[in-house]
């Protein structure tokens, strides 16, 4: 296990420095009009960026006057972003399993009519269209049903612990609901499929309930595929972030993105690349982990 893990993290790390990279370049090739003042070689310039970046966290200072380092500011909005994450992702991988496994052990019935109608809607709908809906529906002071319980406004953990749960509930939700209905049809189909392994009909020879069954062999025979899923819709959540934190008001790395692009304030633009390089492989690293526990071979694998 500790070999795996650190396969994991090494390879992750080499695509976070990949991406900066790769960013870094873009940038210099496609505008260097702002970096002209820096007459040394660009591979010279990148190895700098690089060394101070991920030796000293030095990712420069923001061209609009007053503004603290980069650095800073990312340090500034990063937990709100990683509970956001950590939050969504729990959520949706969740209720996506629960309701995929329904879904499956009862394919005909109403209950699991509503949960693919209800998974298609939040499979095409945007984000922002439900965080919006969510907040005329049931926002505090503004809902339109009268039942405004939803904060409006993001409450820092240091100032009030259950009023910062409270605030966190809906973007969780929100972020959440999108990979709750990806997972759901995969738990589905695969659910379908392990249904029909010689393994569940032993199970059930031998006298055990049926949704004792479902609970401590479908489910987990059938859990992976996923965590798989989840972990390649990542980059679609760390996306659906930036609408979020506009959306609730959250003070994450993201909240400066739309200002840093229109001001071409390009060591902020960068800075938030790597943070959102960063979110993407942490909860890569944590699907990883999740399915190694859950599959051995994957472990012995090291894939």
């Amino acid at each position: 296990m500790v070999k795996f893990v650190a396969q994991r993290v090494l390879s992750l790390i080499a695509v976070i420095v990949m991406v900066t990279v790769v960013t870094w370049l873009c940038i210099h090739l496609l505008r260097p009009e702002p970096f002209a003042f820096d007459d040394r070689h660009l591979l010279v310039q990148l190895g700098d960026y690089v060394y101070r970046a991920f030796l000293h966290f030095d990712l420069g200072t923001s061209w609009e006057n007053n503004q603290p380092p980069v650095a800073g500011l990312l340090r500034e909005g990063l937990p709100a972003d990683l509970w956001l994450l950590g939050g969504g992702l729990a959520f949706g991988v969740l209720l996506g399993v629960a309701a995929g496994a329904v879904v499956a052990a009862r394919p005909r019935a109403p209950v699991s009519r509503l949960i693919e109608t209800v998974s298609m809607v939040f499979l095409c709908a945007p984000v922002y269209v439900v965080g919006l809906s969510v907040l005329l529906t049931f926002g505090a002071g503004i809902a339109v049903s009268g039942i405004g319980f939803v904060p409006l406004k993001y409450v820092p953990f240091e100032e009030s612990p259950v009023r910062w749960l409270g605030s966190m509930i809906a973007p969780w939700i929100v972020l959440g609901l999108p990979l709750a209905a990806v997972c759901e049809r995969m738990m589905n189909s695969s659910m379908r499929e392990v249904l029909h392994e010689e393994f569940v009909r032993t199970a059930l020879a031998k006298g055990i309930s049926h949704r004792r069954m479902l609970r401590r062999h479908a489910v987990p025979a059938a859990v992976a595929p996923v965590f798989v899923l989840a972990g390649v819709s990542v980059p679609v959540m760390v996306t659906n972030m930036v609408l979020v934190e506009l959306t609730f008001s959250i003070p994450g790395v993201f909240q400066t993105i739309r200002a840093s692009m229109n001001d071409a304030d390009f060591p902020v633009i960068q800075g938030t690349v790597i943070a959102a390089a960063f979110f993407v492989a942490l909860a890569t690293l944590a699907v990883d982990l999740a399915l190694a526990w859950l599959d051995p071979k994957v472990r012995a694998g090291g894939t």
